[in-house]
């Protein structure tokens, strides 16, 4: 027997999941979870889980080519199918998505799950970025970072102290009258557990759940911890790209061109091959780094536990 739909908050998207087993069920929502900021008024779209019972044809990737995953076009939405055999299918019509997924179900259907909020979010005006937010009063600086480059690090390191934040890892941007607005999706922050050292109030890392099948970083709820700090939407008016200096290097600031400041930002978005909706995603992204005073962070080993590192860091706020 299907069980009834059960919904979940997903940033400016309410996710009616059905599925045909709790495992189907588990499977979808765990990734779906870690959207723990409420949002009011949510958009509704319905997704349907069910057992695959015959392999499908992989998806060439004519609209999306991501990890382990390929979704297509199609005359009435999308089609995505994962590597493992996972697939998904979306009717725009309907606003529904149905998924199919083999036994046992793969780590990869965190993929598909992805996309069914990036194609969501997309359709609503949003862009999610690839960035964390903190923020010192009225200013907030988007902070950006390659995989593993020390953004989450950072943000901690500076929270401890009395900023606020957005999230560490992933956010949405739009548009608005007053230029670029940024609305925060997670409030879970993204350790790694060799930073316990760091960060001795969050106790043992290791015993905290990871954020993904794909990392070693635990959650860590920033309300837990620093009560004050999560904030759920800014103005962005500072960009801040984080490097990782050599050992025995001090901490260097440079201004950024606004070429530079656009590039940074584009390498923290997935563009599709839909060219209507990346002239889209662009023209978003364009307009919000004009609006953003842009610097490039060269930060030394330790930097993250270094108060005089950490002020001239806050001072560009000033």
């Amino acid at each position: 027997m299907t069980a009834l739909p059960e919904a979940f908050p997903c940033g400016p998207l309410k996710i009616e999941l059905q599925a045909d087993s709790p495992a189907l069920r588990d499977a979808i929502a765990k990734t779906l979870l870690l959207h723990d900021v409420p949002w009011s008024d949510p958009h509704s779209i319905s997704v349907s889980v069910r057992y695959a019972t015959t392999p499908e044809e992989p998806a060439v990737g004519n609209y999306l080519v991501c990890g382990q995953m390929r979704a297509d076009t199609t005359p009435t939405g999308l089609r995505a199918t994962c590597e493992s055999g996972a697939h998904a299918e979306y009717d725009r019509e309907r606003g529904a998505w149905r998924i199919s997924l083999p036994k046992p179900i793969p780590e990869d259907t965190e993929h598909l799950t992805l996309l069914i909020a990036t194609t969501g979010w997309r359709q609503l005006g949003w862009v999610p970025l690839h960035a964390g937010g903190v923020l010192y009063g009225e200013h907030c600086a988007l902070v950006c970072a390659p995989s593993g480059g020390g953004k989450s690090t950072l943000l901690a390191g500076l929270i401890r102290r009395g900023a606020e934040t957005l999230g560490d890892d992933k956010l949405l941007i739009r548009i608005d009258d007053g230029g670029p607005r940024a609305r925060a999706l997670v409030h879970n922050m993204n350790l790694h557990p060799q930073t316990r050292s760091w960060f001795p109030e969050v106790g043992d890392l290791s015993l905290l759940p990871r954020y993904s099948a794909w990392t070693q970083k635990r959650k860590v709820a920033i309300r837990d911890y620093w009560p004050d700090a999560p904030r759920s939407e800014a103005l962005p008016s500072h960009l801040i790209s984080l490097q990782r200096g050599d050992a025995g290097t001090s901490l260097t600031l440079r201004p950024l061109s606004f070429d530079e400041t656009l590039s940074v930002l584009l390498r923290q978005t997935v563009f599709p091959r839909d060219r209507e909706l990346a002239r889209s995603i662009l023209d978003t992204v364009a307009q919000t780094a004009r609006a953003l005073h842009g610097f490039e962070a060269m930060l030394p080993e330790g930097a993250y536990d270094d108060p005089e590192c950490l002020k001239t860091l806050e001072a560009l706020f000033r």
